[in-house]
Formats: structure tokens, C-alpha cells, sequence
């Protein structure tokens, strides 16, 4: 007979049974269960994986549709039609590398460094589908690189604030602002930036949530401080540092 210890093991935080590639994952040594909290993982990556499919039956359909007007001939425009749909694909592409981070992919993640407007171009698409329907994202960047190392930590500490801004309940139509620079001479990592007016949230307090201890989970990992939303006046605002 199993000890509840033993049946533990096999669970999430909130008692729902682990998959069972995280429970070989958990087996072989590879996977912390406490470092990474399986439910908030899971919802994350649908809401990534929605998107992608989103992006890519677009993109397809689009392709299809072009196809059946090319029979017969090829004309200039529609080549550089035909061009810049393989250019999105390609995007959608990337954007899905960088979800996945650098465990596990090799050579299939990002060799160099991007800038935070490049960063911003995958993570948009993201973004679109984990905030509410009817909030616009502010977005200027001045400056600032993250590393091939940085870029998947930054993205799910920006989605998991972004889910627990929503908890906290957003009026809609409301505006996010979001800011990016760099830190120092440039080298020395990235400041994110968001501000939400107060008066867009049906509540500016909230207690601790499953987001912001996922969030310092991730912040602990990179050996920074956890970012959490905090209340300045008629703003919340969410800061993260990455050096």
C-alpha cells in the first residue's frame, strides 16, 4: 500500500496527477517539480501553442489561396507575396524556438544575441492571446540585448505577469504600456517596464498568486529579483531587471 508521501510525487501542488513525460522527466533527474510548478507550465504553453496554430493555419490558408492564383503564371507580385508569407512562417518559426528555451533544442535555439525590439516581435504574438480580449500593448524600446539564455526566462517572467495582471480583473478597453532599455553602457542587461492606470483593474491589491510565485521561481533561476506588481499612485506598475 502507497504512503501519500509516495502518491505526492505523482502530483502537482493542487493535487491534479503529473504528465507522464514530466513524471520521466522527475525519474531521471531531470526536472525539478518545485523549481518548475507543472500546472502554471502547462497553461502557459497552451496558450503559447494556440497561437502558434493560429499563426501557421493563417499562414497556410494563405499560401493555398496564393497557389490557386499563380496556375498558370507567375507574376512579380505574386512571388513577393509568395515571399513575404514564407518570411512570416519563418517568424512564427522562431517564435516557437524561443518558447521552448535552450533545454532540450540545441541548435535549434537563437546563437546570438537580439535586441529587445526583436525579442518584442516573437513575444507580441504571445502576449495578444495571454492578456484579455480589448487590451492594447503600448510597446518602445530604446536600446538593450538579451542573450540566447535570457530570452526564454524574460518571456515566460513577462507572460506570467500578464497572467497575473488579468487575475486581478481588467476593464476593457484598456492600455498597457510597456518600456525596454538597456542597463548601464548597454551591456550590463535590460530593464522591462509596464504600467497599467488603476482605474482599468477591478482591483489594484491582490494577494500573492500562483503567477507571481511562478514568476519568482523563474527570478530565482536567473539569480534575480522576483518583479511583481506594485501600486504608484493612479499606476501598477511591474518592473524586471535581467543582468
Amino acid at each position: 500500500m502507497c504512503s501519500n508521501d509516495k502518491l505526492d510525487l505523482f502530483q502537482n501542488d493542487n493535487g491534479t496527477p503529473l504528465s507522464s513525460a514530466v513524471r520521466s522527466d522527475l525519474a531521471r533527474g531531470k526536472r525539478d517539480q518545485k523549481e518548475h510548478p507543472g500546472a502554471e507550465a502547462a497553461e502557459l504553453t497552451r496558450d503559447v501553442l494556440s497561437v502558434v496554430a493560429h499563426e501557421l493555419g493563417g499562414i497556410a490558408g494563405a499560401l493555398d489561396l496564393r497557389a490557386t492564383a499563380l496556375t498558370g503564371t507567375t507574376p512579380d507580385p505574386d512571388l513577393k507575396a509568395l515571399r513575404g508569407l514564407a518570411e512570416e512562417l519563418r517568424v512564427a518559426t522562431r517564435a516557437v524556438r524561443l518558447a521552448r528555451g535552450t533545454d532540450g533544442i540545441g541548435t535549434l535555439g537563437a546563437s546570438k544575441p537580439q535586441t529587445l525590439e526583436n525579442w518584442w516581435k516573437l513575444v507580441s504574438r504571445f502576449t495578444a492571446i495571454v492578456l484579455p480580449r480589448g487590451v492594447v500593448v503600448d510597446s518602445g524600446f530604446s536600446g538593450g540585448q538579451v542573450s540566447p539564455s535570457q530570452s526564454p526566462s524574460l518571456t515566460w517572467l513577462w507572460l506570467a505577469a500578464c497572467k497575473d495582471l488579468g487575475e486581478r480583473g481588467i476593464i476593457t478597453p484598456a492600455t498597457l504600456t510597456l518600456r525596454g532599455n538597456a542597463v548601464g553602457n548597454g551591456d550590463e542587461g535590460v530593464t522591462l517596464v509596464a504600467e497599467m492606470k488603476v482605474d482599468r483593474l477591478t482591483t489594484s491589491e491582490s494577494a500573492t498568486s500562483r503567477w507571481a510565485r511562478y514568476g519568482s521561481a523563474i527570478a530565482t533561476e536567473l539569480g534575480t529579483s522576483a518583479p511583481a506588481w506594485e501600486r504608484d499612485g493612479d499606476l501598477l506598475r511591474w518592473q524586471c531587471v535581467i543582468r
